[in-house]
């Protein structure tokens, strides 16, 4: 195959599926879907975590580490927890390089990596997320229960990072719990610079010298 039919097909893979073979990395990101979503980024939704799902699944079948760069607002609970489990269950070991925002649902996605980076002007925020429906009072009461199991299961992710951290040194698990719960509580979202997050556990560093050459290494 000619050097411009190999480059053209990288290309098209890495713009239309995200995905890029050649270097081994990902690309989780809030498409286009005009049609369905009406012009806005829809976040972590299905049809993200189902191409994204199937693209890790093919780098993890063969031999190196993976790199994700990670563009989204929040999103669906579902969808975001395929895709953190999908992230857990690789062989490979996997970085994820957030670009803009880790908040809500990718703010937990980040936790599922092996090495989680922040750029320099990007940020981190943690909450108890939005809720909606309708139906009969009987299935609001039911959503409302698998509601507060969703948070007792995000609550223990992000203690799962934070417990050791510099900043909660000489804190058990349950008093950074009860801080980050008062946090929430007083302030409904809460929002981390790149070196508070790292600082707090809920990543490992702060890309300051942008070289994306040691990341995408695996290092």
């Amino acid at each position: 195959m000619a050097d411009s039919q190999v480059s053209h097909y990288r290309t098209h893979d890495l713009q239309e599926y995200g995905l890029s073979l050649a270097t081994r990395e990902l690309f989780l990101v809030g498409e286009d879907y005009s049609k369905v979503f009406d012009d806005q980024e829809p976040g972590v939704e299905y049809l993200m975590a189902s191409r994204f799902i199937k693209n890790l699944r093919l780098l993890d079948s063969t031999d190196g580490s993976i790199l994700v760069h990670m563009k989204t607002c929040g999103g669906d609970w579902t969808e975001g927890m395929a895709i953190f489990q999908a992230i857990k269950t690789c062989r490979s070991h996997v970085t994820i390089l957030n670009w803009t925002h880790a908040r809500s649902m990718s703010s937990l996605i980040l936790q599922a990596a092996d090495h989680r980076v922040m750029m320099p002007y990007s940020y981190f925020m943690y909450h108890d997320g939005t809720f909606s429906t309708d139906g009969t009072v009987k299935q609001a009461h039911t959503e409302y229960e698998q509601l507060k199991l969703c948070d007792k299961q995000m609550m223990e992710i992000y203690l799962d990072s934070a417990e050791g951290a510099p900043a909660w040194e000489g804190r058990t698990r349950n008093q950074i719990k009860k801080i980050m719960r008062g946090r929430m509580d007083r302030r409904e979202e809460v929002y981390l610079t790149p070196h508070d997050t790292v600082a707090q556990g809920f990543a490992d560093e702060v890309l300051d010298d942008y070289d994306i050459t040691r990341i995408r290494a695996g290092r």
